[in-house]
């Protein structure tokens, strides 16, 4: 596979050979895109999918839409994820349609078009060309594809969908009318389970998206000072990410400083930065439709306070301590247990926590989970409960510790159905003096780990997360 991992070095990922990471500042990677074209050996992949999805398909159909002609993300048109991921084509307008038909399992359409639109977008592959790329067993027009579909729906035959195209799903109703609507199912039925096991090709991409995440950052590093917008640290983040390639972010870049800092999902990027303050970035770039989701939490002056220290090393010794027990033949919920118990730990030690048996004690400071799945997705398909780790799944690790300037004031709403007014209100009066220390201190350390047959490699491994390292770097 040209540009790609071969697959035997893919094997030696899965069984754990050790990473050439740990503490470097020299980060792989490379302004060169070739990576992304379309092979033949790609091309299996997609079949390999395809195939798979078919041979439980039974009697129905799958029709997906790549998406609609005016959809686009934040910078630009991007296909919808099942459609990609079991297509690989990537123009807008176009349908697929796969069934059990023996003469015609896997039907294509060509995008519309007509001079206007050649004049505005540039012209797109013709039928005998994309026959020949990829390899369906027939091609339609765009008036001929929504003529079959309306067949289709009109059977009555079960048919899956992306239920995240809502405009497409209406359609689609409105063919069937009333009394076919429970026709409709979503195609993650039969999708989601292959998505979470990942392929040498998907991995490839994902550790690129790391590296460019981790460029990113180290150069935020390098550039942070007081008296700088959040904003300006973003488009620091996001210029390297279009540097390297990376057409867009996966989700939304957090950079929040200060009492930002605790706001778990904060967008708006546009505090003045002071001294004393953290930063904490979540962000990642996507790189041939695959995301990273890397956090890292840096002093803005270059140097972490006593407070600020204690916490980010409780919650970068129990995050590297979660990262072991991610392994296969663990349960997916053993790393956050493992982060709880340290933590909670920690904060017991610190005066923070009063009842160590507590769960919304410490609930109260670390608020949200600390795994999900990681591929096309940001929070990426596939089941989680009573869930056994396996080979070739990535999954996110990332406690985070948050000193909100309102918490207090907000517990007892927060907890009211968890604990006695009168507990809480003695708590609160028991860690307020040690609290105000930690006012608007908030940390998150966020790492990308690919699970091997061995163990596991972070793929986020070159974004240092060291205080020692993160200080030198922003000398």
């Amino acid at each position: 596979m040209k540009n790609f991992v071969p697959l035997f070095i893919f094997i030696l990922i899965l069984t754990g050979c050790n990473n050439p990471g740990g503490r470097t500042w020299m980060i792989p990677v490379s302004i060169d895109p070739s990576d992304l074209a379309y092979t033949p050996s790609s091309m299996e992949s997609f079949e390999e999918r395809r195939s798979q999805l078919i041979d439980s398909l039974g009697s129905g159909y799958v029709i997906l839409r790549s998406a609609d002609q005016s959809s686009s993300n934040r910078h630009e048109f991007r296909p919808n994820n099942y459609f990609y991921y079991l297509t690989g084509y990537e123009d807008r307008g176009s349908y697929a349609i796969l069934s059990k038909d023996p003469h015609a399992s896997y039907t294509l359409s060509t995008p519309p078009q007509n001079i206007r639109m050649q004049i505005y977008d540039g012209e797109v592959l013709d039928a005998e060309e994309i026959m020949e790329k990829y390899g369906p067993d027939q091609t339609v027009t765009y008036r001929e594809v929504r003529a079959l579909i309306d067949s289709l729906v009109k059977t009555g035959a079960s048919i899956y969908i992306d239920r995240s195209d809502r405009t497409f799903m209406r359609d689609l109703q409105e063919m069937a009318g009333e009394t076919g609507s429970t026709q409709f199912k979503h195609i993650g039925e039969l999708v989601d389970e292959l998505r979470v096991i990942k392929e040498p090709m998907e991995v490839e991409y994902m550790q690129k998206a790391c590296n460019i995440t981790a460029m990113a950052l180290t150069n935020v590093m390098r550039e942070c000072k007081p008296a700088m917008y959040e904003f300006e640290m973003e488009a620091v983040i996001e210029g390297t990410f279009l540097e390297y390639g990376s057409a867009m972010p996966g989700f939304n870049s957090i950079v929040g400083s200060g009492p930002n800092s605790t706001t778990l999902h904060y967008e708006p990027n546009k505090r003045l930065m002071e001294d004393g303050d953290l930063l904490l970035m979540d962000v990642g770039a996507e790189y041939g439709y695959y995301t990273a989701d890397i956090t890292r939490t840096l002093p803005v002056n270059g140097k972490f306070t006593a407070e600020q220290g204690k916490i980010y090393e409780l919650v970068l010794e129990a995050q590297k301590a979660a990262i072991e027990q991610m392994i296969p033949g663990h349960m997916f919920t053993d790393a956050n247990d493992t982060i709880k118990e340290m933590i909670n730990q920690g904060l017991v030690e610190l005066g923070l926590i009063t009842d160590p048996g507590s769960p919304w004690q410490l609930s109260f400071y670390t608020i949200h989970g600390t795994s999900h799945f990681l591929g096309m997705d940001v929070h990426d398909v596939g089941r989680y409960r009573d869930r056994e780790l396996e080979p070739g799944m990535v999954i996110t690790i990332e406690p985070g510790i948050y000193f909100r300037e309102k918490a207090l004031e907000q517990a007892q709403e927060m907890f009211k159905n968890d604990a006695d007014s009168a507990v809480i209100a003695e708590f609160i009066e028991e860690i307020t003096p040690v609290y105000e220390q930690y006012v608007n201190i908030g940390v998150r350390i966020e790492d990308d780990i690919l699970l091997t047959t061995g163990g596991n490699i972070n793929l986020s491994r070159y974004a240092p997360k060291e205080i020692e390292d993160i200080e030198q770097i922003m000398k």
